[in-house]
């Protein structure tokens, strides 16, 4: 080309930061200071669980049920096949090949394990305290994966998806300051803030074939954009007519499908801090909610909630997940309301003495909550969710379709065409971001690949620096 290829990449988080970078600096670099950081999970070792009535349950109860469900998802992820697992802690569930040869779900996979479980044990009088636990290890997959029910989530892809090696940390300034790293390459006025895409118009056999057009009304040219915003903002960008929709002309239907079938859900995390330190880690077991129960009614956005936890070790801010329908309420809840669902549940479970208000007293009796702070994925119109996953219906293959570019080239003549059968510009519009990820998908190290795969699939198209 005469003249350098101008580039738009739609979105600045993780995978447009990357791509961009990737872009200008050619670095195969990937290497961050993340310190200071600490395991995610630091506590969880320390956990103690308290079931609905206030009363804590012994871990000779608790552990079974969790050796039974982490097998079972082992074998759904394909990562032990059922001979190297021991099922029950006498390993005498047996059969289960036909479970997951017919499993459609992974939430009916669970389902059918532990009733093969339940059915082999004989486990009197616990069955339901029993069930009431395996449910709580199944909340908490729910926010791994951001399905509202594990029965939407596909099977047969569960054991493509890969667990990146290594520890779970959280960084202390969190990812800000990755993403800082990231854009400190890029020259001033590069990145555009508070410009919101109205319309991706793509296809249009001239000279610069992409056009941008902008909420306030501006155009930008490009040859080339790489769309990085989120699976919800592509549905919703779809679900429109062809003069509405994100997209002139529409999608093609492979790539309309793929986006349709994937799943894509809300993951919330709530943080609450406490009047007190070494607040434990608290397993939360709920029964089936009864409009009769004797006991104080617990809200029904916390009844899924799995865990209360602090997060690092002597910290007075505590830390739930919060996934679907729970998650988007959440959203709605004033400070106040969450304070008096949480301590309800707490007080509820635990017994423990608590009180409502933000001050904090010097009683060390009485439990206060003093700030709040909460994610809203959800309701962010840039968002309008957390992360995707493979729903019953879709596949992998779904994923690597949303990754292709546009317009789809010709294996065979190796061109694309527009309507009028003119030659167009190969890689028009092309697509990153977690859901584009196969193995990797709901990351931010998916995010992160799929960022440096479409630089490389650009630089390797010019076979040249630009």
């Amino acid at each position: 080309m005469s003249k350098k290829p101008r580039v738009v990449i739609i979105g600045a988080g993780m995978a447009g930061l990357t791509a961009a970078n990737k872009l200008y600096t050619h670095s195969n670099n990937t290497t961050f200071d993340l310190s200071p950081w600490e395991c995610m999970d630091s506590t969880a070792d320390k956990a103690r669980t308290f079931a609905e009535g206030g009363f804590e349950v012994d871990p000779s109860v608790v552990e079974p049920v969790s050796g039974l469900f982490n097998a079972l998802m082992e074998l759904a992820q394909g990562k032990k096949k059922e001979k190297e697992n021991k099922i029950t802690q006498n390993d005498v569930v047996s059969g289960l090949g036909s479970i997951y040869e017919n499993a459609t779900s992974v939430g009916s996979f669970l389902k059918s394990g532990f009733d093969a479980y339940r059915d082999a044990t004989g486990n009197g009088g616990n069955g339901s305290l029993e069930e009431a636990i395996f449910t709580m290890f199944s909340n908490t997959q729910r926010t791994y994966t951001s399905a509202d029910d594990l029965s939407t989530l596909d099977y047969a892809a569960e054991s493509e998806y890969q667990m990146f090696p290594g520890e779970e940390i959280t960084i202390a300034k969190g990812y800000v300051s990755v993403i800082h790293h990231l854009a400190s390459a890029l020259p001033q006025g590069v990145i555009q803030l508070d410009r919101t895409v109205s319309k991706i118009e793509w296809e249009s056999c001239e000279e610069c074939p992409v056009k941008l057009h902008f909420s306030d009304g501006s155009v930008v040219s490009a040859d080339h954009v790489i769309v990085t915003v989120s699976l919800g903002v592509l549905k919703a960008g779809i679900e429109s007519d062809d003069e509405g929709g994100l997209f002139s002309p529409p999608l093609p239907e492979f790539k309309s499908d793929a986006i349709k079938r994937l799943g894509y859900g809300v993951v919330n995390k709530l943080f609450v801090e406490v009047s007190e330190r070494n607040f434990p880690s608290l397993q939360l077991v709920f029964g089936r909610e009864d409009p009769d129960s004797r006991f104080v009614k617990i809200p029904w956005w916390m009844r899924r909630t799995a865990t209360i936890a602090p997060i690092h070790s002597n910290s007075k801010v505590l830390l739930s997940w919060f996934a679907g329908k729970e998650a988007i309420e959440l959203e709605k809840l004033t400070d106040e309301e969450i304070i008096d669902g949480v301590l309800t549940t707490i007080s509820c479970l635990t017994g423990k003495q608590v009180k409502n208000g933000y001050v904090n007293g010097n009683d060390n009796e009485v439990l206060r909550i003093t700030k709040v702070l909460k994610s809203k994925w959800g309701g962010d119109p840039l968002f309008r969710g957390s992360y995707s996953y493979v729903a019953v219906g879709s596949s992998g293959d779904d994923l690597d379709a949303l990754a292709e570019p546009l317009p789809k080239i010709n294996k065979k003549s190796g061109q694309g065409k527009c309507h009028d059968q003119t030659k167009v510009h190969e890689l028009q519009v092309m697509f990153a971001g977690e859901a584009t990820h196969r193995t990797h998908y709901s990351t931010t190290h998916g995010a992160y690949y799929s960022g440096v795969r479409e630089a490389n699939r650009l630089l390797k198209h010019y076979k040249c620096d630009f």
